[in-house]
């Protein structure tokens, strides 16, 4: 992943392992954790990749599929940009009722990316924005987002074109489900690999 950021600096490689069970976290979220390793040190690939014997929901573990990284340009979650340009924004967006389906706007096509992602901005529309500081004090940036959707109705924009004619109603390739539907945040210490990361179900 060309992003891949947060581990120690001689490792290019990050596994995340979360329990199949929602008990073992908080209840409403997974309980994860990263293993930062070098792809050096990896020697054979096992053919048949082993699964839990017992999960506590088919959600908690996801399908088999391809990966097709892509990277894309994102921008910050509106309500934590400068109050004037908010209001432009919202100005060139005009007035919801007046929208087209088809008109870009900044909250659905240019801001947040959808689906699951490395680096980039988190979403906060579920809780408002919250401040993720590390325990040192270190403001936290987002590492990963796990998300129960690739894209919805409101972010179609982002699927790339090659996928919109066959993408139909499969919008959660990967059959994980967090929460109620939403997406995981994780997010880590840039001064501090070590630190524990924070997580955000939005």
């Amino acid at each position: 992943m060309p992003d891949l950021f947060g581990g120690p600096a001689d490792c290019d490689v990050l596994q995340v392992f979360w329990c199949p069970f929602d008990a073992h976290g908080t209840g409403y979220q997974l309980a994860l954790h990263l293993r930062w390793r070098r792809s050096t040190d990896v020697r054979e690939v096992l053919a048949d990749q082993p699964g839990p014997v017992v999960v506590g929901a088919p959600g908690n573990v996801p399908d088999p599929c391809v990966l097709h990284p892509e990277q894309v340009v994102e921008h910050q979650y509106i309500d934590l940009l400068p109050d004037r340009l908010r209001r432009r924004i919202e100005k060139w967006e005009g007035p919801e009722d007046e929208r087209e389906a088809d008109d870009v706007g900044y909250r659905s096509d240019l801001s947040i990316a959808p689906g699951w992602k490395v680096g980039g901005f988190a979403s906060w529309h579920v809780t408002d924005p919250v401040p993720m500081d590390c325990d040192c004090g270190q403001p936290m940036e987002p590492l990963l987002a796990i998300a129960s959707y690739e894209c919805d109705s409101f972010s179609d924009s982002w699927v790339p074109l090659e996928d919109r004619a066959t993408l139909g109603g499969a919008i959660g390739p990967t059959s994980v489900l967090v929460g109620r539907d939403g997406i995981l945040y994780m997010f880590v210490c840039p001064r501090d690999p070590g630190h524990p990361h924070r997580l955000s179900v939005q």
